[in-house]
């Protein structure tokens, strides 16, 4: 009797949280249909859930910006190639960002949806803040008031100065170093054990949302995730593409070459998981140098994420919606340069779309209300951002690479390194 209780538990256990999120979304549809507003107490559950997410955000974000400001000094010798590929990561987030905006835009993915959220206070939006006082608003004038206030902008800020500080400080900062390393440690298994929970409060709320309004709330999800699918599409096509073009070198070539790293990223869901095969397609269908590829690819998994930009956007754009909310372009803009700093900052926290997510919202003013319905449909979005993600780690280190000399698919250069490798056989004997 006993074994036939823990036998399912045992199952649901060992399932993927991805797949256990997608089983709580359909029974928590399942669960709102059939029980209607009588199921609106479990809301409690989703609720504490988002307070979770929102107890996150600050020490997630600045203890992952730090340690990453701070890994920098292990890559002194590659200055040049760094400086090219993060300046590359940059603009390529900002172009996959603001293509996000302007495709959640136009297609407006929750707009007109009345679910009955609770819309922020009147004095978040009685007046839009001048360029001035955005720019002035980036600098915290108290580290303390950044986070007790929460404000996401000023803890980025004050993050990357500390992270530069500690690494140019040298070995006297290494205790502190090495604290931030081990709290960095301890916040990411804090991350995990909040994000492990996700099923159970995206059923809460799902359950309770359908409960409350029925199948209404399934246009603006099918919405959203269309969104984000032509955002990452574009990003392929008006980036990639055109930048590829420009350079000399066939979209379609490059596109083949790398398809068994595009497939395994749709499929798996992580960019980590595809790193073998990214540096595979690199190295043989691209021919970048097997150095070269190996410094760059690492990096751009961690530090360059258009995908994850894209999906931030919309997300955010979507939530707006949602509220009723109207962004101005000021407000837009802090979006782009909060989704850049986080999305980098963040990136190797489980379940950091979420949390980032968060962070994105705060930055606006915007409530994390729409969390749950979001992460409801997170693994359907996740395919195409970590396939983009992918794609513009070997779309970054394909330009890099031409601009070192080492131009791709070059017949010559991989000549020259079996030639190279047979003149050392020949040393050797």
């Amino acid at each position: 009797m006993l074994t036939r209780i823990l036998s399912p538990l045992r199952r649901w256990l060992q399932l993927p949280l991805w797949g256990q999120i997608l089983i709580a979304l359909v029974l928590g549809i399942a669960t709102g249909l059939v029980g209607g507003q009588a199921i609106e107490p479990i809301q409690v559950v989703g609720l504490m859930f988002i307070h979770a997410i929102q107890m996150l955000v600050v020490p997630v974000v600045f203890t992952a910006i730090v340690c990453a400001v701070m890994s920098l000094d292990k890559l002194t010798q590659m200055k040049r190639l760094l400086f090219k590929a993060l300046g590359l990561y940059g603009v390529s987030m900002i172009f996959a960002a603001t293509i996000g905006v302007v495709c959640a835009i136009l297609i407006a993915p929750g707009e007109g949806m009345m679910l009955g959220l609770t819309k922020p206070s009147a004095a978040l939006m009685q007046h839009a803040p001048t360029a001035s006082q955005v720019l002035i608003g980036f600098i915290p004038v108290s580290p303390v008031a950044a986070f007790v206030e929460n404000n996401v902008i000023q803890i980025l800020v004050f993050a990357v100065l500390l992270g530069l500080s500690i690494r140019l400080t040298g070995e006297a900062a290494e205790p502190v170093a090495n604290l931030f390393r081990s709290f960095s440690k301890v916040v990411f298994k804090f991350a995990h054990i909040i994000i492990s929970l996700s099923p159970y409060g995206v059923f809460a709320l799902i359950a309770y949302v359908f409960g409350r309004y029925g199948l209404i709330v399934l246009l603006p999800l099918a919405k959203f995730v269309v969104t984000v699918y032509v955002s990452c599409v574009l990003q392929l096509v008006l980036v990639y593409s055109l930048v590829l073009l420009s350079n000399g070198i066939s979209p379609l070539k490059f596109f083949k070459a790398i398809g068994q790293a595009m497939i395994l990223s749709f499929t798996t869901s992580s960019s980590a998981a595809t790193l073998p095969v990214t540096l595979k397609c690199a190295q043989e269908n691209l021919k970048i140098p097997k150095d070269l590829a190996g410094f760059l690819l690492p990096l751009g998994t961690t530090f360059n994420l258009n995908g994850l930009s894209i999906y931030l956007a919309v997300a955010t754009v979507f939530a707006a919606n949602l509220y009723g909310i109207h962004l101005g372009f000021l407000q837009y803009f802090t979006v782009i340069i909060t989704i850049v700093f986080t999305a980098m900052g963040a990136a190797a926290v489980p379940g950091s779309a979420l949390i980032v997510m968060g962070a994105v919202m705060s930055s606006v003013g915007i409530p994390l209300g729409a969390l749950p319905l979001i992460a409801g449909v997170d693994r359907l979005n996740d395919m195409a951002q970590t396939s983009t993600n992918v794609i513009g780690d070997l779309f970054a280190t394909t330009l890099v690479s031409k601009s070192e000399g080492k131009k791709p698919f070059s017949e010559e250069d991989q000549e020259t390194h079996s030639l190279s490798s047979l003149e050392k056989e020949i040393a050797n004997e």
